[in-house]
């Protein structure tokens, strides 16, 4: 993409709302024998934004095998269909994936917000990866501060 291309196509987003802030609470890979693995054990941190208008951002920081941290960040339009969020991707810290579309599914309850994968990318057929996050409130931007770097889902 150079930058010419244009997203006036997506819709603003009806039905499920998602809009507000959202901080990463798990994140669990699901095998097809019924494994589950946590390859980020608590140690990741991340926010997910949706916007009314149909604009999202993600960011999450996790740690690699090597003990590095390493980001997963990308921006672009969204839109829901039926049980699912359409990620149309427009920037990213990856180049490699602008341009790209993520398909996940949607479980919503209360303030968690469950959006998976299927297959996951490491996990082969029959998989899936399963990120959940719960719903910002007002007051959690004071408490984020206080605990920059630990993780969101890191209480105490």
């Amino acid at each position: 993409m150079d930058g010419s291309e244009t997203t006036t196509n997506i819709a603003p987003v009806s039905g499920i709302d998602l809009s507000g802030t959202w901080h990463l609470a798990d994140m669990r890979l699901h095998y097809a024998d019924g494994r589950v693995r946590r390859p980020w054990a608590r140690s990741a941190s991340g926010s997910l934004i949706y916007a009314p208008d149909g604009h999202m951002c993600l960011s999450l920081n996790y740690p690699t095998l090597s003990g590095r941290i390493d980001c997963m960040s990308f921006c672009g339009a969204y839109q829901i269909v039926e049980d699912k969020v359409i990620h149309h991707v427009t920037a990213s810290a990856d180049v490699a994936e602008i341009g790209t579309v993520r398909e996940l599914s949607i479980q919503l309850e209360n303030r968690r917000l469950t959006l998976t994968q299927t297959p996951a990318a490491s996990g082969g057929p029959g998989s899936r990866l399963a990120y959940v996050w719960e719903k910002a409130d007002v007051h959690s931007a004071s408490h984020l501060r206080s605990h920059a770097g630990s993780g969101f889902n890191r209480r105490r």
